[in-house]
């Protein structure tokens, strides 16, 4: 019966970490699997997994810069104080 031989490992070079998406990629990517989803009827999660993917167009990304320029220019709106639970709802 033969020996069973040593194979020498393989050296493999390290995968490169994929490039972290930006805030505004991010946004972008959000707003038009939102669009998909509601114009076809279909979840954002869905959408966003079978139909956004790799690079989000410029119109979204500018759609995105509009959004996050928006909200850096209005302060959030105080928190509400708690309805007493006797209350009368109006």
């Amino acid at each position: 019966m033969a020996r069973k031989r040593k194979v020498p490992p393989i050296p493999f070079a390290p995968e490169p970490e994929p490039p972290v998406p930006s805030e505004e990629e991010i946004l972008g990517r959000n707003l038009a699997a939102a669009y998909i989803a509601t114009q076809n009827g279909i979840g954002v999660d869905w959408a966003k997994k079978m139909y956004v993917h790799g690079q989000v167009g410029a119109f979204w990304m500018s759609v995105a810069r509009m959004v996050i320029d928006q909200i850096g220019q209005h302060p959030p709106m105080p928190p509400r104080p708690p309805r007493k639970s006797g209350a009368a709802k109006t």
